[in-house]
């Protein structure tokens, strides 16, 4: 069977966050075979021996660890106070998979509720990559200062199908540099920007259960039962006092399934009482 390969892009303070995402993946994925690339520049030993501790319950995936040149990203533009350099590793993935003709890439604010087999085969053979429309960037009618037309595509970067061949082929890894250096002055939301302007028009757009992220929970509310993967987007994650998330519930329960492989079993009781009450 062919393996799933699934990129992540992290800094050490969100390696729990990454346990929880990958735990959600294996719990709804049990019959496929995962291989599992963290890029991280300081991803302690600590927290790989904490993720090394899901094969107590999982054995269906492998993980490899991959520390990016970071001279490749010096100096590039950070204007959201809540993300870090590592969202732009996402641009170098089809150079450190050179075999792989895709990829999915996953933020780790995320959970997965289901099947990622039909989102993972989607046909991209004509694009450059897979995902869904970001309603947020829409409604706040952003795209004109990108030089976007209303009736472009402009797509969330926390879930991209990426097809690492025709990226590879056509030097696209190098192009992402160059124009985040050309519209630096121009852009608000960083690497996702530049993936839109510099994929722009070889984008297949995804349904939106396979992002399902914060504003499409009031968006799409007849979508919530079926969303696939869930996208806590914002400032406030459900790990923060005060999310008002409908759905948070839902990674509150991967993470309560995640402490318990990882041995934690002293914060049942609480877990149990803040999260799942009612």
């Amino acid at each position: 069977m062919l393996k799933t390969n699934i990129v992540f892009a992290v800094n050490d303070g969100y390696a729990e966050k990454l346990g929880v995402t990958v735990v959600s993946i294996l719990e709804n994925n049990k019959n496929d075979n995962f291989s599992f690339y963290v890029l991280s520049s300081d991803f302690s030993e600590k927290s790989k021996q904490k993720l090394s501790e899901i094969k107590k319950k999982y054995q269906n995936f492998s993980i490899e660890y991959i520390e990016p040149d970071k001279s490749l990203f010096a100096g590039l533009k950070l204007n959201i106070e809540y993300i870090s350099i590592e969202t732009y590793y996402r641009y170098i993935i089809a150079n450190i998979l050179p075999s792989a003709d895709r990829a999915l890439y996953l933020d780790a604010d995320l959970v997965v509720n289901g099947s990622l087999s039909e989102l993972y085969n989607t046909d991209i053979g004509k694009y450059y990559c897979a995902g869904v429309k970001d309603y947020h960037i829409d409604k706040i009618g952003y795209k004109s200062q990108i030089g976007f037309s209303d009736d472009d595509l402009y797509i969330n970067a926390g879930v991209l199908l990426l097809n690492l061949e025709a990226i590879r082929k056509e030097n696209l890894v190098e192009k992402l540099f160059e124009n985040t250096k050309i519209f630096a002055n121009s852009i608000s939301y960083q690497d996702q920007d530049i993936i839109n302007i510099t994929f722009k028009g070889k984008i297949r757009p995804l349904d939106s259960i396979f992002n399902f992220a914060t504003i499409n929970t009031k968006k799409e509310k007849n979508k919530r039962q079926t969303a696939v993967v869930i996208h806590y987007t914002g400032k406030r994650k459900p790990w923060h006092k005060g999310c008002k998330n409908k759905m948070r519930k839902v990674w509150n329960k991967y993470f309560y399934i995640y402490k318990k492989i990882v041995g934690e079993n002293f914060l049942n009781i609480l877990f149990k009482k803040l999260f799942f009450r009612g």
